[in-house]
């Protein structure tokens, strides 16, 4: 019995909380352990792509939460027990179905929605790959695989209890955002597209990332946003310069700017719509 009283106080002893300026700020020995895990890498190419530490990032998400959720009217009840919180406890309040979603949340949420979208319109886009140059083909194949390397991250930080419940109509909508304007317009079609949604994400990832960086205690979880702000950024400016034509004249038509109008409202409409969904 001594034996099980005193490993309980060690358990509840490496998660602490301690008030500062009248609000909570939670602190957990085990949970800083696990920074030092080995760091997973976004592909093999290990030369050329940076690697992120999952788990760091998963603490500084649930810190995130705890921190915020003590501060919040909904959260006196879970408050009252963090003197005696345990890591498993806290994962489990987290993680619950019925739990609340602050900003960061819904944030990320928004985040693994588009991903997903943007994976989709490189698929719906090779599905009318006979619309396509093969300069084009090749540009779908290597962006797919970059939003899929942003996709597997998301999904590996997020339990099924913080993602939007609408992914599957994301999928649909992605998938026809590529293959419509393929089938419409061409690669042109598709360029124009890609330069549209780009642009939104960008600013997207960038209202995210000042906030954080400024808070200054998810720094692991900005390196992450900031390389796939960098990243998608890099595809809105390679779809721009195939649009280019041989004399580096800006491709001209009367449907581009209401189809990228369009685009990007729709875009901004599908990422309120997975905050809250």
């Amino acid at each position: 019995v001594n034996a099980a009283m005193t490993m309980n106080k060690l358990v509840i002893a490496t998660t602490r909380a301690s008030l500062k300026n009248k609000n909570w700020v939670f602190t957990a020995k085990c949970w800083v352990s696990s920074s030092t895990a080995t760091t997973i890498p976004i592909s093999a190419d290990v030369d050329t792509k940076p690697s992120f530490n999952l788990p760091r990032i998963r603490d500084e998400i649930l810190q995130n939460w705890l921190a915020t959720e003590s501060k919040s009217p909904g959260g006196a009840t879970t408050r009252a027990r963090y003197c005696c919180f345990t890591l498993q406890d806290a994962t489990r309040a987290y993680q619950a179905r019925n739990a609340s979603w602050h900003w960061l949340d819904r944030e990320l949420s928004s985040n693994l929605a588009g991903e997903t979208g943007a994976v989709y319109i490189y698929k719906g886009a090779l599905a009318a790959s006979h619309c396509l140059s093969d300069e084009a083909k090749e540009f779908c194949q290597e962006h797919m695989a970059n939003e899929q390397s942003h996709l597997v991250y998301f999904e590996s930080l997020l339990p099924d209890s913080k993602r939007t419940i609408l992914l599957p109509v994301w999928r649909m909508a992605g998938w026809v955002l590529g293959f419509l304007p393929t089938v419409l317009g061409g690669s042109k079609g598709l360029y124009v597209t890609v330069e549209a949604v780009e642009s939104f994400v960008e600013e997207h990832y960038q209202s995210q990332i000042d906030p954080l960086r400024k808070e200054g205690i998810t720094e692991e979880l900005v390196r992450l946003l900031e390389h796939c702000c960098e990243d998608e950024v890099h595809h809105k400016e390679d779809a721009a310069k195939k649009l280019l034509g041989p004399d580096e004249k800006e491709f001209v038509a009367w449907w581009v700017l209401p189809w990228s109008t369009v685009v990007k409202t729709g875009s901004m409409v599908a990422a309120q719509i997975a905050r809250r969904l």
